[in-house]
């Protein structure tokens, strides 16, 4: 596993890893920071991963970057990497309604690609998608990748004000809003799952799972939105292994 040690303050470094976005090497870099998280007496504090980078935070009453590096480069060239198979990946999930006042992008996605919207849809729901990590906003996934026929820029100037729950493309990247956010991803649904709640942070997904958009009616919509919020909507999930295929 070839990476290299650099140093982002005075309280943090990077390992980075060939730069490229990849599923199996984002998968180890999530294996690694779980392995990390068991080693209390190197003094890490965070761990947070992204596409080919693990940031590390620590605690400078306990270590400093070039010991904790040194403490680094000898646990990462020690640890054994698992295969991680189809059959231990998790699939989410999400009921999204597209187009109309759910995806207000839908038409223009679709005149860019060249399709018909109920193309673009059926091309979105097509596959599963691989969360590289959580960001920008809490749940906020970066899932990966849509076909390229879809693969439609961000937009040039971005909207004051998204609604919850809101699934959009930008560029290869496809994800939700859990809430309200200015934005300037491309808009196509809109999920009625509530995917941020302050009191129980954590969404139904996490950085290593896969997505599995499936199109629902606006009567669904309504159906699924009051049960979500009311917490009686059971999310569905299932194996990698038993979809026909992820990108």
């Amino acid at each position: 596993m070839k990476f290299k040690i650099v140093p982002i303050g005075e309280q943090a470094l990077n390992i980075v890893f060939p730069e490229k976005i990849d599923v199996r090497e984002n998968q180890l870099i999530h294996n690694l920071a779980a392995s990390l998280k068991q080693q209390s007496h190197l003094g890490i504090v965070d761990l947070i991963p992204a596409y080919h980078t693990l940031t590390v935070n620590f605690d400078v009453g306990l270590t400093d970057f070039e010991q904790l590096s040194r403490q680094l480069e000898t646990f990462i060239q020690a640890e054994k990497t698992t295969e991680i198979t189809a059959a231990s990946q998790r699939v989410v999930e999400i009921p999204v309604c597209y187009g109309g006042q759910y995806g207000p992008d839908l038409t223009a996605v679709a005149k860019f690609a060249e399709l018909t919207p109920q193309q673009v849809i059926a091309l979105h729901c097509q596959q599963p998608y691989y969360v590289y990590f959580l960001g920008f906003l809490p749940g906020f996934a970066y899932a990966g990748f849509v076909p390229d026929k879809i693969a439609m820029p961000r937009l040039q100037q971005p909207r004051l004000k998204l609604a919850a729950g809101s699934v959009g493309i930008a560029g290869k990247q496809t994800g939700m809003y859990p809430v309200a956010s200015p934005g300037g991803w491309q808009i196509i649904g809109q999920t009625p799952l509530k995917l941020y709640d302050p009191t129980n942070p954590l969404p139904p997904y996490h950085a290593g799972d896969w997505l599995q958009f499936k199109a629902i009616t606006a009567a669904d919509f309504d159906q699924i939105q009051q049960a979500s919020i009311a917490g009686k909507y059971q999310v569905k999930t299932y194996r990698l292994s038993e979809t026909k295929g992820a990108n």
